[in-house]
């Protein structure tokens, strides 16, 4: 009498249990290429004696409802270790998959995930098409990390990110932060060697080779139009472009390298290499004023008439023409005397359809009480990092008496002193105070002991705060083969297989554990590489 009940009980609870797996959705990441710090971009001709490469900074912050969050799974050997990606759900579980490879990148000295970006050349078709790839550089990998907030405002952002490590452990994006390597580091470029001077696409692509699961695979893609080259009859446009509007500059990273939204201007900005390349040009640049402007405050662009007639326009935030220079002469220039605090637009282009090959823009804004900022942390006394896997989250506090925006810039030295040796550190370039936090990744600096200075702007004036205390960023522990920060009895059973396996053979010699027997980098495996390991091992290397 009671198995039907039962039964449309168990039915009910099975429909349930369906409907309840069908309703959990995967958090996927959604990596993209930010396009401003592409135009972080130059071209040079000293990394290989006879070749010319285009160096270039990347951005791949994660816009998506997930966080990517990859580990090393398997040791493949040759240096190379599996990657997992694994992929949170709404309802808290988490499943996870195979993801490409990490790599050991000897010259930062810690595991990369192969392959994550991979830079290309290509051809501008009429209209700005993009046309076929004419160069391109290898395959790119990254040590990933939270190094700079993209998008607080984005549901799942975790304030201070999760990511601040290089270790073959764990490595990924947070949801609304971004990675950045700058132009500075290995790899950073494209051999442009014989290409004709010209104006190009210059694309980067995120995982190149869709290795992560993402919830959008068709975005993965970030380009600029770039100019290689001199000498030619043709004005290319300038390192500044696309900047031909109000809106166009006002969606650009606000002070920024190369950005016309210009931002703080303080004591004096100067742009040079600026060019109205078409008679159609125009150029417009965003910059801020912290206070009424003085009889010695303006704007002013320089260049040679004969080349070519150029005029300028000041206008309000909302595009109001406030006044314009017009003369024949080799300058114009605009005052700020009287002007309200606020964003300003200075607009410069031909007279009558006319080109300039060359010329320069100077913004003098006005001064005013300086803001204030307080390094929170590193905190007073000493905090010990691994060089090479280590990033340090810096935070903290800052006010302006009237209530200005702020930019904040890091540099470090080993000294509290701005004695002329201190390091800038390039992601953190006017970074909005608001934040309250950038990151230093221990790659654009070397070993050693540092405190922190944070620079802060109003526009205006500079002032800045020392940390109270610092950041050791120490060696690599050269007996830590398996790289957990340790000396440990794991580490000295697989060098000894290793040695085991390549004793009395030329290096580099992979042994069954695929470690290199060659431990003092002498070219030969022999005796010699055992002691000097016992001696490394026997002093330990725990963090």
């Amino acid at each position: 009498m009671k198995r039907a009940p039962l039964i449309a009980l168990a039915a009910l609870a099975s429909t349930f249990v369906a409907d309840t797996a069908r309703a959990q959705t995967d958090l996927l990441p959604d990596i993209v290429i930010r396009n401003d710090e592409l135009y972080d971009n130059a071209i040079v001709t000293n990394i290989v004696p006879g070749r010319r490469h285009i160096r270039l900074s990347t951005g791949t912050p994660n816009i998506g409802a997930g966080k990517l969050y990859v580990y090393g799974g398997a040791d493949l050997g040759n240096g190379k270790q599996q990657v997992i990606q694994r992929i949170y759900r709404t309802n808290g579980t988490f499943w996870e998959r195979n993801a490409g490879q990490f790599v050991y990148h000897p010259t930062h000295n810690h595991i990369h995930v192969e392959a994550w970006c991979q830079y290309y050349i290509r051809e501008v078709l009429p209209g700005d098409g993009v046309g076929a790839i004419l160069a391109e550089g290898e395959k790119t990998s990254f040590c990933i990390l939270d190094l700079a907030v993209y998008n607080s405002s984005l549901p799942g952002f975790p304030p201070g990110g999760q990511f601040n490590s290089c270790s073959s452990t764990t490595q990924g994006l947070s949801v609304g932060w971004m990675d950045i390597y700058s132009k500075e580091l290995d790899g950073q470029w494209i051999d442009i060697t014989g290409l004709p001077n010209g104006e190009y696409w210059l694309e980067a692509v995120v995982d190149p080779d869709g290795h992560f699961l993402e919830s959008d695979e068709t975005n993965n893609a970030g380009r600029i139009k770039v100019n290689i080259g001199s000498g030619s009859s043709t004005i290319l446009p300038d390192a500044l472009e696309s900047n031909n509007s109000r809106t166009e500059t006002a969606a650009r990273v606000e002070g920024a390298i190369n950005s016309p939204n210009l931002g703080p201007c303080n004591p004096e900005k100067v742009v040079t290499g600026l060019t109205i390349h078409a008679s159609t040009d125009t150029d417009y640049y965003r910059f801020y004023m912290p206070s009424t402007g003085t009889a010695s405050d303006f704007v002013r662009i320089e260049f040679s008439n004969g080349a070519g007639d150029l005029d300028m326009r000041l206008q309000n935030a909302s595009g109001t023409t406030l006044a314009t220079s017009d003369s024949t002469n080799n300058f114009e220039q605009i005052g700020m005397s009287g002007r309200a605090a606020g964003y300003y637009y200075v607009q410069v282009y031909g007279w009558s359809g006319a080109t300039s090959p060359n010329y320069t823009l100077k913004v003098n804004p006005s001064a005013n009480s300086a803001p204030s900022v307080t390094v929170v942390n590193p905190p007073a006394g000493d905090i010990e990092l691994e060089h090479g896997l280590d990033a340090y989250a810096v935070t903290w506090t800052s006010s302006d008496p009237e209530s200005n925006p702020r930019w904040v810039t890091l540099y470090v030295n080993d000294t509290p002193t701005l004695d002329g040796t201190e390091q800038l550190i390039p992601t953190s370039i006017n970074t909005p105070a608001a934040s309250g936090t950038s990151v230093i990744n221990s790659a654009y600096v070397t070993p050693g002991t540092y405190w922190v200075y944070a620079s802060i702007t109003d526009g205006g004036t500079t002032t800045g705060d020392w940390s109270t205390g610092t950041l050791t960023w120490v060696p690599p522990c050269p007996a830590d083969v398996n790289g957990d920060g340790e000396a440990d009895v794991l580490d000295f059973l697989d060098y000894m297989d290793a040695f085991g396996a390549c004793v009395n053979q030329p290096a580099p010699c992979a042994g069954s554990s695929g470690i290199d027997g060659d431990y003092n980098g002498d070219t030969n495996i022999d005796v010699l590489d055992f002691l000097d390991f016992i001696d490394d091992f026997g002093q330990g290397c725990s963090l």
